[in-house]
């Protein structure tokens, strides 16, 4: 099944979700442990985390099209909390999912580096400007953290409901 119904997702929106999740997972993960090295294998997490970051924000916007021209499962749970937890989740994901490239983008140009995107240069927004370089790096490390926390409580909810529930919310999403 290609497409969504309204019981279960379907192929593309399964592609969708299992690879931007493998690509955040990575994202962070090079971010958080880039902190810790140096020279060349620096420079080139760098262009990987970057690249990554940026097909994430490319890819946002083709899975929200996606999202929002296909049919979308049933909610599962009825619980208006549960509901409110699961809209803020999918809110905070793609408010994440667009600035945090957006901001690490600005952070590049502030410090006056070269973004590339998988070898191609791209064009810098801002002139490089030490002034700024402190605040844009916190901000761009809270929207990381921000995607972190979303994304571990996203995977207790998914063993809430598998293990605990015992619904078929992670049936839905899994591939077959």
């Amino acid at each position: 099944m290609i497409f969504n119904n309204f019981i279960k997702y379907g192929l593309i929106s399964k592609i969708f979700h299992w690879y931007i999740a493998f690509i955040i997972l990575t994202i962070l993960l090079i971010g958080n442990l880039s902190e810790h090295l140096s020279g060349k294998i620096y420079d080139v997490s760098m262009v990987l985390h970057n690249s990554l970051r940026i097909l994430i924000f490319l890819l946002v916007f083709l899975r929200l099209f996606w999202r929002w021209s296909t049919k979308i499962p049933k909610k599962i749970v009825t619980h208006k909390f549960f509901n409110y937890l699961s809209n803020l989740s999918f809110f905070i994901f793609y408010f994440g999912m667009i600035f945090a490239p957006i901001t690490g983008y600005l952070l590049m140009n502030i410090e006056g580096n070269n973004i590339s995107f998988f070898g191609y240069e791209l064009p810098q927004f801002i002139d490089q400007n030490r002034d700024f370089e402190i605040l844009s790096h916190q901000i761009h490390g809270i929207m990381g953290d921000l995607l972190l926390y979303t994304f571990l409580l996203h995977i207790l909810a998914t063993g809430y409901h598998h293990w605990i529930r015992k619904d078929d919310s992670f049936k839905r999403i899994k591939f077959e």
